[in-house]
């Protein structure tokens, strides 16, 4: 009995002395929550329209891009076509979700909308670009216009130099187009910043207004430049999103010129299409991309100004007009000079380019008349 006892206590004394040695339990890593300082924002475009047409949409799709690439956000891109019946839902659920840090959009085309929408989600930033709004109306949003017509003055002067040169596929006739996919007041601000760069270079221009009644039919777009160029016309400058290409389609199969438009167009055809590539003199620059980098680097720390809006033109980088290698070499150093000299007289504030952005309408159509065939 006695041993029994003793072995007992023995094994008792063993498993004591096992338990002590034994290591300590490892503490559990905690979770990182939402409200983590570390947390990447999240950035979400609502295409109110395609991707795809080498132009506005692919140029904010990009800056998007840079958003990701360049500041480490999260980022989205949901198209949602041009059917407004399903605008209002996509943006509803996105702010009701609360997922997103800001939504953004095209400002010209759900502006309203959004502005409304913004007053019953206080807490849900929103970034528009290509608009204005009321400053201080409304805390949670930001929004981004451009100074259009400063870049349109410079493709105006251009076209006129070109269409007066002694160019390959230019004619004698002093005739230069512009066809926008629809009447808008921000397509009437590129309009009135061309006409007036042409008339700088020469007064008595005329200038060919054309609407496609379309931002997606490329097809229509190439009609209506076609029938630009059977009048003389030797050059056009569509802003005309997607209905634009059909406008580069149609300058290549005349032998005329393009100035492409909101991308570097050019640029965008290289080793794709260099029949394309080679027609696009230049492009006027509205620098979506780069504003809305600009805007998330902002709002990264904490400055970006929600409740108002800015202006981005020529001296801002907003606007301009691309200088690339086909520019370089399609267009005869002379004319680069003339246009390089109108640049810096509206970067110093010489030359003030009329927005019609606010103007009335019956001095638009003065405007227009006034270089009418």
């Amino acid at each position: 009995m006695k041993k029994i006892i003793s072995i007992l206590l023995m094994t008792a004394l063993l498993l004591t002395m096992l338990s002590g040695c034994s290591k300590p339990e490892a503490p559990s890593t905690p979770e990182v929550s939402d409200t983590d300082s570390t947390k990447k924002p999240k950035f979400v475009f609502v295409v109110t329209g395609q991707l795809g047409d080498r132009s506005f949409n692919d140029s904010a799709a990009n800056g998007i891009k840079l958003i990701t690439e360049q500041l480490g956000f999260e980022t989205n891109i949901i198209e949602i076509g041009r059917d407004q019946t399903k605008w209002e839902p996509t943006f509803m659920d996105l702010a009701e979700g609360g997922k997103y840090d800001a939504i953004i959009t095209n400002g010209s085309n759900a502006g309203e909308l959004i502005q409304s929408i913004s007053t019953e989600f206080p807490d849900q930033k929103f970034i528009l670009f290509d608009t204005e709004i009321e400053n201080g109306q409304y805390p949670n949003v930001y929004a981004i216009s451009y100074k259009q017509n400063e870049g349109s003055y410079l493709a105006g002067v251009l076209a006129a130099l070109v269409t007066k040169s002694d160019m390959e596929n230019s004619n004698p006739e002093k005739k230069i187009g512009f066809i926008g996919g629809e009447v808008h007041p921000i397509i009437s601000d590129f309009l009135v910043g061309y006409i007036e760069g042409a008339k700088s270079v020469e007064p008595d221009i005329k200038v060919y207004v054309s609407y496609v009644g379309s931002w997606d039919d490329i097809a229509k777009g190439k009609e209506t430049a076609i029938a630009q160029y059977n009048q003389g016309v030797d050059i056009i400058f569509p802003a005309a999103e997607q209905a634009g290409l059909g406008c580069i389609e149609a300058a290549v199969e005349m032998n005329k010129y393009i100035i492409g438009v909101d991308s570097d167009q050019a640029l965008l055809f290289k080793g794709v299409d260099e029949a394309k590539a080679n027609v696009i003199l230049t492009s006027v620059l509205k620098q979506v991309d780069q504003s809305l980098l600009r805007a998330g680097k902002l709002h990264l720390e904490g400055s970006l100004p929600y409740g108002n809006f800015e202006s981005l033109g020529i001296k801002e980088g907003g606007s301009g007009i691309a200088i690339n290698e086909y520019y370089e070499s399609n267009v005869p150093e002379d004319i680069r000079e003339e246009v390089k000299k109108a640049e810096e007289k509206v970067t110093s504030g010489e030359i003030k380019v009329t927005s019609a952005l606010g103007l009335e309408n019956e001095k638009i159509d003065d405007i227009i008349n006034s270089v009418k065939p």
